[in-house]
């Protein structure tokens, strides 16, 4: 029932920061009408709105894979932060990598190295954050129970 949850959770966030940061993108380039995603990617429907019908799709399978990712993987109690944080990174990579590129949000050819890079970056980051909140925890932890022995 839970993954259910996290279903129908992820695909409305997904849809919802799709939406915005597709808005946002339009505003910022002037554009006279709402652009879902990239001009090469509306360009393949026969209408705006099939393009933006596609687009909430993609946006809800995205918002999908993240958040039932983090559900399965970050749950896990018994493994380590870096165990959670590779196995989150390569299951989101994999998932997102082919919806990104179905959405035309960058030409494979140009960009999948950079693109990758990123990914690794805000992994890596993540991960660190992900340390020095642990390690703030133990402190505390430490801390009280070192003033209960005395």
């Amino acid at each position: 029932m839970k993954i259910i949850v996290r279903v129908i959770s992820g695909a409305i966030v997904g849809v919802t920061i799709g939406f915005i940061i597709a808005l946002v993108f339009s505003l910022l380039n002037q554009t006279t009408i709402f652009m879902p995603s990239t001009p090469a990617f509306v360009d393949r429907f026969s209408n705006n709105l099939m393009a933006t019908l596609a687009s909430a799709g993609l946006w809800a399978l995205i918002g999908i894979v993240f958040d039932v990712a983090s559900y399965l993987i970050f749950e896990r109690s018994q493994w380590s932060i870096t165990r959670q944080t590779v196995v989150h990174f390569v299951i989101t990579y994999a998932c997102f990598t082919p919806l990104a590129i179905i959405a035309d949000w960058f030409p494979v050819q140009n960009y999948l190295i950079s693109y990758t890079i990123e990914f690794v970056i805000i992994y890596v980051i993540t991960w660190f954050i992900s340390m020095q909140i642990a390690k703030a925890k133990v402190r505390r932890l430490n801390q009280l129970l070192s003033q209960k022995d005395s």
